[in-house]
């Protein structure tokens, strides 16, 4: 009997090490390309709205209203559409468009005009009324 536990506990300690072991080589692994990634820029950790882009580019925040996903889409898809936009990134909560454009082919007023031309308010230019009126209920904003 004693020889079944010692075994047991034997074997539970060997397989405990081995399982941290390789755990452990692999979390150093994982900071290792973390690091790599960090030195050369190559970062994208949810906040690559952060990042900035090629060095010509700029990063800028707009308010755009909208209120849904389909709006972030919508919202999104207007600015990528830009020449020079490489980046768009619409936070429903907070109401802000982050961008990354070439300022040389793009500048945030034309951005802004395009989203008011999909039918979402910005800042400096309101959605044409009949636009507006065309977004699906789920995507009005205004009161």
């Amino acid at each position: 009997m004693k020889t079944t536990i010692l075994a047991t506990i034997a074997l539970s300690t060997f397989l405990f090490i081995a399982c941290n072991s390789g755990s452990s080589n692999k979390n150093i692994s994982e900071s290792n390309n973390e690091m790599e990634q960090m030195e050369s820029g190559n970062t994208h950790n949810g906040t690559d709205h952060m990042i900035p882009g090629e060095a010509h580019e700029e990063h800028a925040m707009l308010n755009v209203k909208g209120s849904c996903e389909m709006c972030k889409e919508r919202i999104e898809k207007a600015a990528k559409e830009m020449e020079g936009v490489s980046f768009a990134s619409w936070e429903i909560e907070k109401q802000v468009l982050h961008l990354n454009y070439n300022p040389d082919k793009a500048s945030e007023d034309e951005i802004a005009k395009a989203i008011a031309a999909a039918g979402h308010d910005t800042e400096k230019y309101k959605a044409n009324q009949a636009t507006y009126d065309a977004l699906p209920d789920c995507c009005k904003y205004r009161d």
